[in-house]
């Protein structure tokens, strides 16, 4: 009798459900993700049938505002002119970048339309021809993120 206990407890422990807290996210260009981590911006979504998290749970996953702390006496300073001459460099820096990143994008474009062209023989339906613009939509499709990704960073310089 105590070895048929044994094995009753174990699935009992095992079959225990299993609480996790599912967050949807929609970025800028309308893509949904779902995951168990939060990223600002995310909802939670409650599944029918699941069990509530609890309170312990929520809290710890949760996210949380970091606290306002002010920098030890030792930290060392940065005058406003300094941190004025640093802002302005990394702005320049930035702005660099979008404009490459905007003409990577526009030569992307220009590379798909010509990829998008079939060759003599080829068919919409080859896995050559589709390997091919699905490379290159991929390659537009990155260089738009690193725009947008650019935009955001030159909108929360002060």
């Amino acid at each position: 009798m105590q070895i048929a206990r044994f094995p009753f407890l174990l699935c009992l422990i095992l079959a225990a459900p299993v609480q996790a807290e599912i967050y949807k996210y929609v970025d800028e260009n309308g893509q949904v993700t779902f995951s168990d981590v939060y990223r600002k911006g995310g909802k939670r979504i409650e599944l029918p049938g699941a069990p509530a998290p609890l309170p312990a749970a929520r809290a710890s996953k949760s996210p949380s505002k970091a606290s306002y702390q002010p920098s030890p006496a030792e930290f060392p300073r940065i005058d406003a002119g300094t941190q004025k001459r640093r802002d302005d460099i990394r702005r320049q820096v930035l702005q660099d970048e979008i404009s490459s990143e905007r003409r990577n994008a526009e030569e992307a474009r220009r590379q798909l339309a010509l990829g998008e062209r079939l060759q003599p023989g080829e068919r919409e339906t080859d896995a050559t021809y589709r390997n091919r613009v699905e490379t290159l939509r991929a390659t537009v499709q990155r260089h738009e993120q690193n725009v947008v990704s650019i935009q955001r960073e030159l909108a929360n310089l002060k």
